[in-house]
């Protein structure tokens, strides 16, 4: 399966908090405060005490669940969203390719289960 890509670009503009996903999406994100916006906006995880992020403020996040992130700013200010899922494969296929080539060297070591590869989790 080949990587999934995810951009939202977010509106502000109510009292309201607005989640980064509608549904449980877990990602690899880039979160960045437009640098157009005249104030800070807010951020918060899981409903806790709000971030202050100035303009341009960016984040990279590893592994989020961004229907757990909300935002919150000013009229006319905006968040952007850049994500991506790694696939079935994240760290390739190069491991299950090469393993078996690599364990004479080695001195036969094999993973348990006789394992070469697969996906991570």
């Amino acid at each position: 399966m080949a990587a999934n890509a995810y951009f939202r670009s977010i509106a502000l503009g109510s009292p309201d908090w607005t989640k980064l996903a509608d549904v449980p999406t877990v990602l690899q994100a880039t979160v960045i405060a437009d640098t157009l916006n005249a104030n800070p906006i807010n951020l918060r995880f899981r409903g806790g005490t709000p971030a202050s992020w100035p303009p341009g403020a960016a984040a990279s996040l590893e592994s989020v669940d961004l229907s757990e992130l909300e935002v919150q700013g000013g009229s006319g200010h905006k968040l952007l969203v850049a994500a991506y899922a790694p696939g079935d494969q994240p760290r390739g296929r190069t491991l299950v390719k090469m393993l078996p080539k690599a364990i004479p060297y080695l001195g036969a070591v094999e993973p348990p289960g006789g394992e070469t590869g697969g996906q991570i989790g």
